[in-house]
C-alpha cells in the first residue's frame, strides 16, 4: 500500500492538471505538474479562484455543464479551449466527477485537465494536408486530359515548325525570313492570306512590308500605308503579348476597309528582347470561325519565324560589338601609341589624365577621378570631366573615407574591377550627394603586385556593360599600370644618377673636408703628446696633465666626427619602408629630444596643422629632430619656432622657421655640404653633419632641400616630399 506522501508525490508527478474542487467550482488543490501545465508559479495566486474563470463561450458551457452533471453523480467529458493562468490558449481533454464522503454525500469536484495542444494541431494540419491532396487529384485529372489533347495540338503543329525551321537555314534577313513563313504558313493551311508588319515608332503604325501573293492590291495599299497602333485587334495582340484569334472580324474597324470579305483574322505579336517588334497577320475568308489545328499551324510558324528573327538580331547585334570592338581596339591602339611617345621622364598622373580623356571619349556623358589611399581617405590625383553637382566634387575635394565606401573599398580589398549598371547613390554617401550618378566602372591601378589606385568613371545614365566595355576598360588600365611602372623606374633610375653625381661631388668635398678637420685634432694628439712626454721628463707633472686633456679632447673631436660620418654613410644606404606617415607625430617626438637635449632653454612653440605623408617614418624622424634641433641650437637665450606646411600639386613642402643668429645668404649652398660650418665650432657645437643626412634623406625621397635667412634675423629650412614616393 502507498502512504498518503507517496500517493501525493504519484499525483504531482502527473502530467495532467489534477484539481480538486468545492461544490461553488472553486480551485482547493492542483497537483504539481498541473501547476505546470497551467503556467501557474505560486498556487496560492489561483487558490479559491472559481474554474469557469479560464473558459469563455461555448467551452465555458461545456464546463458548466460537466459541473452540474458532477454535483448531481455523474461523472462527464468533454474537449475544449481554455487559457492558462498567464493567458496562453491551449486544448483539453477534461474530466469532471464527485467525491463523496464515507456516508456516499457528494462533497468535492475533481476536475483532471489533460493538454492536447500538440494532438489537436496534428489532427487538423492532417485534415487540411488530405483535403489539399484530393484537390490537388482532382486538378492533376483535369491537367492529364488537357495535356492529352495539347500533345495532339503540338505533334502538328511541332511538323509545321520543324517544316519553317529547315526553310530559313541560317537566314539572317529579317524580310527574308518572313517571306518564307509566309510560303510555309500558305503549304500547311489552306485558303490562307498572310501580312507582316513591323512597327514604325516614328509614324506611330503598323507598317505592312511582306504580304502573301494573293492579297488584292487594294489591300496591298493599305497595309503598306500602315495600320494605327490602336487598330483593336493589333492593339490587343500587343498588350497581351500573345496569338488573338478573331472569329467574325470587322476589318474597317481596324483601318483595312478593303479587307471586309476576310470572316477570320489572327494576330500574332513577335517579340525581340522582351518588346513586339512585329506583327504576323492572317485571315481567311468565307468562314466565321478558327479551327484548332490552324491556330496551332499559325502559332507554330509564327514562334519559328520569332526565334529565327530573335537569333537574326542576335547575330546583328554581335556584329556590331565586333565592330565596336575592332574600333575600341583601333582606340585603345592609339592610347598605346600616345602613351609610348611621353619621354623617359613623363609624369604619371600626366598618363594617367590622357588614359581618362580616351576613356571618355569612348562613353556616355560622365567624368573621371582617379584616386589614391591618403591619409585614411580615399583622395582625387587627377580629374578629367565636369562634375554635374557642386555638392559631389566637394565631397570628392575632401576625399571618401576609406573602409566605409563600399564601392572603392571592395575593388581595393579584392583587386577586381566592379563594373555597375544601376548605381544606387545611397551606397557611399548621402543619396542627395550623389543623385546624378546612374552607373560607374572602378578599375583597380595595380603596380608591382600591389593597388597604387583607382581609376574611376561614373555616368550620368544607366549603362549595361557588355563584354567589349570591360574589356577595353581593363586592357586600358591595364597598360595604363604598365606605362606608370615604366615611367616610374625611369623616374627612379634618372634620380639614382642624380644621386650618384651628387654622392660623388659630396664624397670629393667629403674627403677634402675629413682630410682638414681630421687632421687638426691629429695635429693636436701628435703635439701635445711630445709636449706631455717633454714636461714627464722634467717632473713637471701638472703641466703634463694639461697637455693629457688637450689629447683627451682631440680624441673626442676624432671619434665625433666618426660618429658623423658613419650616421651620414647610413642614411644613404638605409632600406626605406615606404607607407603613410603622420607629421604631427615626428614633431612631437622632435619636440621631445629637443627639450631633453636643452633643457635650460625656454622654447615658444607654434605648429600648424600637419598632413599625413608618404616616406619612410625612421629618416623622416631624423630629418624633423635635425632641423628643429638646429633651430633652438643657434637661437641662443630664448628661442621661437614656427612649422608648417603647404600643399603643392604634386607635394608637400615643409619649412621651420626661427629668429635665432640666421646666416649669410651668400654661403648658402654650404649649408648641406658634410663638415660644412658657417660658425665658430666654440660658439656652437656639433660635427656639421646634420643638414648633410637632411639633405640626403630628403634625395633619397625624391624631394628637394633649401633654406633662406639672413644674419640675425633667423632663418627658414624647408624641404619636400612627392605625393608618391617611389622606393
Amino acid at each position: 500500500m502507498l502512504t498518503p506522501r507517496q500517493l501525493q508525490a504519484v499525483i504531482d508527478a502527473n502530467g495532467d492538471c489534477i484539481k480538486v474542487l468545492d461544490l461553488d467550482a472553486r480551485v482547493l488543490t492542483m497537483n504539481s505538474g498541473g501547476q505546470q501545465v497551467m503556467e501557474i508559479d505560486d498556487f496560492q495566486q489561483c487558490h479559491n479562484v472559481v474554474l469557469t474563470s479560464w473558459w469563455d463561450g461555448d467551452d465555458r458551457a461545456q464546463l458548466e455543464a460537466a459541473l452540474d452533471a458532477a454535483r448531481a453523480g455523474e461523472t462527464r467529458t468533454f474537449v475544449g479551449s481554455a487559457r492558462t493562468f498567464k493567458g496562453t490558449s491551449k486544448r483539453w481533454f477534461v474530466t469532471i466527477s464527485p467525491l463523496r464522503d464515507d456516508h456516499g454525500q457528494i462533497t468535492h469536484l475533481l476536475s483532471t485537465s489533460r493538454d492536447i495542444t500538440a494532438q489537436h494541431r496534428a489532427e487538423e494540419a492532417r485534415q487540411a494536408a488530405q483535403a489539399q491532396l484530393e484537390q490537388q487529384a482532382q486538378v492533376l485529372e483535369q491537367k492529364v486530359q488537357h495535356q492529352t489533347q495539347e500533345l495532339e495540338e503540338r505533334a502538328t503543329a511541332l511538323d509545321a515548325f520543324v517544316r519553317f525551321t529547315e526553310a530559313v537555314g541560317t537566314e539572317t534577313d529579317l524580310h527574308c525570313l518572313a517571306h518564307q513563313a509566309v510560303t510555309v504558313v500558305q503549304a500547311i493551311v489552306s485558303d490562307l492570306s498572310v501580312g507582316y508588319y513591323e512597327l514604325d515608332a516614328a509614324a506611330g503604325i503598323w507598317r505592312g512590308l511582306v504580304w502573301s501573293d494573293d492579297v488584292s492590291p487594294e489591300i496591298v495599299q493599305q497595309i503598306r500605308a500602315g495600320v494605327p497602333l490602336d487598330a483593336p485587334d493589333f492593339a490587343e495582340a500587343v498588350r497581351r503579348g500573345e496569338p488573338v484569334f478573331v472569329g467574325g472580324w470587322d476589318a474597317a474597324d481596324n483601318s483595312l476597309s478593303e479587307a471586309a470579305a476576310y470572316g477570320v483574322a489572327g494576330f500574332v505579336p513577335l517579340l525581340i528582347d522582351g518588346d513586339v517588334r512585329a506583327i504576323f497577320a492572317v485571315g481567311k475568308q468565307a468562314t466565321t470561325h478558327w479551327f484548332a489545328r490552324d491556330e496551332a499551324m499559325v502559332r507554330a510558324v509564327a514562334r519559328g519565324l520569332g526565334l529565327a528573327m530573335e537569333r537574326a538580331v542576335q547575330a546583328q547585334q554581335l556584329q556590331q560589338q565586333r565592330d565596336d570592338l575592332n574600333r575600341r581596339t583601333r582606340e585603345l591602339e592609339t592610347l598605346l601609341q600616345l602613351t609610348g611617345n611621353q619621354s623617359e621622364t613623363a609624369d604619371s598622373l600626366a598618363v594617367i589624365k590622357r588614359a581618362q580623356g580616351m576613356v571618355l571619349e569612348l562613353l556616355p556623358p560622365g567624368f573621371a577621378a582617379y584616386y589614391e589611399a591618403q591619409g585614411g581617405r580615399w583622395r582625387v590625383r587627377v580629374q578629367t570631366g565636369a562634375v554635374r553637382s557642386a555638392l559631389l566634387q566637394a565631397h570628392m575635394d575632401a576625399g571618401f573615407p576609406v573602409g566605409h565606401t563600399p564601392s572603392f573599398d571592395s575593388v581595393a580589398q579584392t583587386g577586381e574591377p566592379a563594373f555597375v549598371e544601376v548605381y544606387d547613390a545611397g551606397t557611399d554617401v548621402d543619396p542627395e550627394v550623389a543623385q546624378d550618378v546612374a552607373a560607374h566602372a572602378t578599375l583597380p591601378v595595380i603596380i608591382g603586385g600591389q593597388v597604387r589606385g583607382l581609376f574611376n568613371v561614373p555616368l550620368y545614365e544607366t549603362r549595361s556593360w557588355t563584354a567589349p566595355d570591360q574589356a577595353v576598360l581593363m586592357t586600358a588600365v591595364h597598360y595604363l599600370a604598365a606605362i606608370i611602372e615604366r615611367v616610374e623606374r625611369s623616374l627612379q633610375l634618372i634620380r639614382s644618377n642624380t644621386e650618384l653625381q651628387a654622392a660623388n661631388q659630396e664624397l670629393e668635398a667629403f674627403t677634402y673636408s675629413v682630410s682638414h678637420d681630421l687632421r687638426t685634432p691629429v695635429r693636436h694628439v701628435e703635439g701635445f703628446a711630445a709636449l706631455t712626454a717633454k714636461e714627464l721628463a722634467q717632473g713637471n707633472l701638472s703641466r703634463a696633465e694639461r697637455h693629457v686633456g688637450v689629447v683627451r679632447d682631440a680624441a673626442k673631436r676624432m671619434e665625433a666626427l666618426l660618429d658623423a660620418m658613419l650616421t651620414l654613410s647610413r642614411a644613404g644606404r638605409a632600406m626605406l619602408n615606404i607607407r603613410a606617415v603622420p607629421l604631427v607625430s615626428l614633431v612631437d617626438q622632435a619636440q621631445h629630444d629637443v627639450t631633453l637635449l636643452f633643457p635650460d632653454r625656454p622654447v615658444v612653440w607654434s605648429i600648424d596643422p600637419l598632413p599625413t605623408v608618404q616616406g619612410d617614418a625612421a629618416t623622416l624622424q631624423q630629418v624633423v629632430t635635425h632641423l628643429l634641433e638646429n633651430a633652438v641650437k643657434f637661437s641662443p637665450g630664448h628661442a621661437e619656432v614656427h612649422v608648417w606646411a603647404e600643399e603643392r600639386e604634386q607635394e608637400w613642402a615643409i619649412f621651420v622657421q626661427d629668429k635665432g643668429v640666421g646666416f649669410d645668404p651668400q654661403y648658402a649652398g654650404k649649408l648641406f655640404g658634410a663638415l660644412q660650418r658657417l660658425h665658430l665650432l666654440q660658439e656652437f657645437g656639433g660635427a656639421g653633419i646634420g643638414l648633410a643626412t637632411v639633405k640626403r634623406i630628403v634625395a633619397r625621397h625624391g624631394g628637394q632641400v633649401w633654406a633662406d635667412g639672413s644674419v640675425g634675423q633667423g632663418a627658414t629650412f624647408g624641404f619636400s616630399l612627392p605625393k608618391t614616393v617611389v622606393s
